[in-house]
């Protein structure tokens, strides 16, 4: 675990550091793939930038609807303004994708290129991005695991608890995650019809998201009933998945979908 990296003398993020690796290597692998939906490597540079910038978006508004009520009431008590509260935020995942495919869906639109093609270009490379971006958790010691006998430490955490081993679900996630974008990377080699990778990640992450929210620790997920609110995410996004594999498009509508 190593939360701070020194480049020529420079302390960066670690976290920020594999953010932006991760990034250069989805858009490496999604511009190799270009080819397989017809999209211009332009207008596939244009896009994911866009989602990019939709993606932080997005994770900051996430994180900032969990913890809102705790913000009114320190804004009523130090005069915490909103702007605060926004550049202090954290990330969430699932925000960042729901801005992500928005913010796409909107820049394919402005730059009039078809928008499932772009889609199903990018979308392998978002586990991709994903796991090295846990790397990143990892390293900063946020998003951790449930306390057990063959844990790390992340002592020089300012997010984990000191002294206790934790389970490296973050690493875990991310080999998860690099499973996934191997089989979508094999599925997705030739053109499939709309929605059907989208199916395969859905399904996929959501499954594995369900699955590891069991495992960790960090307490500002927030709890609803008997699941975490990623998990409850996860299991609508688990059905879209399958509605997008099972119904989605019907026949007579494929010729014209873009």
């Amino acid at each position: 675990m190593c939360p701070v990296t020194q480049i020529f003398g420079v302390s960066i993020s670690t976290y920020a550091i594999m953010i932006v690796i991760g990034f250069a290597a989805g858009l490496i692998c999604a511009v190799l793939r270009r080819k397989i939906n017809g999209i211009r490597a332009d207008d596939l540079v244009a896009c994911l930038f866009i989602a990019a910038a939709g993606a932080l978006l997005g994770a900051k508004l996430f994180y900032m609807a969990q913890g809102f009520t705790s913000f009114l009431q320190l804004a009523k008590d130090t005069g915490y303004t909103f702007l605060e509260y926004f550049m202090d935020a954290g990330l969430v995942y699932y925000g960042g994708f729901i801005g992500g495919i928005l913010f796409l869906f909107l820049a394919a639109r402005l730059i009039k290129t078809p928008a499932w093609a772009m889609l199903d270009t990018i979308l392998p490379s978002i586990p991709l991005m994903h796991a090295v971006g846990r790397v990143g958790c990892f390293s900063a010691g946020c998003c951790y695991g449930i306390p057990c006998d063959f844990g790390v430490f992340f002592d020089a955490s300012p997010f984990a608890p000191h002294g206790v081993r934790l389970l490296p679900v973050q690493l875990i996630e991310s080999a998860c995650l690099l499973a996934l974008f191997f089989f979508m990377l094999r599925y997705g080699k030739q053109k499939r019809p709309p929605g059907k990778i989208l199916a395969v990640y859905l399904i996929g992450y959501g499954i594995i998201r369900f699955v590891l929210e069991f495992f960790r620790y960090d307490a500002f997920r927030g709890i609803y009933g008997v699941f975490s609110i990623s998990q409850w995410v996860s299991l609508a996004l688990i059905a879209l998945g399958v509605f997008f594999w099972f119904c989605y498009p019907k026949s007579g509508q494929k010729k014209a979908l873009v």
